[in-house]
């Protein structure tokens, strides 16, 4: 915060006195887009088998998440890799090795927070191998920052207020505003990254708890003042 003071004898020449004063704000929004991974693996004696394999259970995953809400939009292939390897097989004493083939696929998966748990469920009822996410996100980027913007707003005048009549002066207007004098945004809280159990049949349903990410915001301004 800075006060520049004219001159009473000057106050006709010259600027009106200015008060410069920073404000900040803070809300809380709850998340409504959520995202995650999902992967499948399948071995096979040919490359082509393991790889056809696959297909078959991501085609199952990707319907089976088409049916529960998610947009053919928010279906997207991560990685498709085929690989060599060998294994042993017979009994103890008399094993030998044989090449098999591993061909894993991968999608991420995007969908509104009210049906991602839905969303786990479905993936993992079809065949997924593994989960990971969700994460969490905005459909609407700028989502609180209006919000926080009016809240520091509303700080740098109590500040401009209070500051002024210490001085014995008035705020009489605004010179000039700074919606960003400082970068702002979304400060990230804890994501609900974790690994979902794969069963094929899940009981319970799986509950999602998106919960809120607190959006900042600062802003700088100049109050013009006069004296009481």
């Amino acid at each position: 915060m800075s006060l520049i003071l004219a001159p009473a004898a000057l106050a006709d020449a010259t600027p009106p006195s200015t008060l410069s004063v920073d404000g900040s704000g803070s809300v809380l929004v709850t998340p409504d887009v959520a995202s995650l991974s999902v992967s499948v693996a399948s071995s096979a004696a040919r490359s082509s088998a393991a790889l056809s394999a696959a297909n078959r259970r991501v085609g199952a995953i990707v319907a089976a998440v088409r049916r529960v809400g998610v947009p053919s939009a928010g279906i997207q292939t991560d990685s498709i890799d085929v690989s060599r390897g060998t294994v042993r097989v017979g009994p103890r004493d008399d094993q030998r090795r044989v090449r098999r083939f591993t061909a894993t696929e991968s999608l991420s998966l995007t969908s509104t927070t009210a049906i991602v748990g839905r969303v786990i469920d479905a993936a993992t009822r079809a065949g997924a191998d593994s989960i990971d996410g969700p994460d969490f996100s905005f459909s609407d980027p700028s989502a609180g920052v209006v919000a926080a913007t009016n809240a520091a707003l509303a700080d740098a005048r109590r500040r401009a207020n209070d500051a002024a009549a210490t001085l014995g002066y008035t705020v009489t207007g605004v010179q000039s505003v700074d919606l960003d004098p400082q970068s702002s945004g979304i400060l990230p809280g804890t994501d609900g990254s974790a690994t979902a159990p794969v069963a094929s049949k899940p009981t319970t349903p799986t509950i999602i708890h998106p919960g809120a990410q607190e959006v900042d915001a600062t802003v700088a301004v100049v109050y013009t003042i006069a004296p009481d």
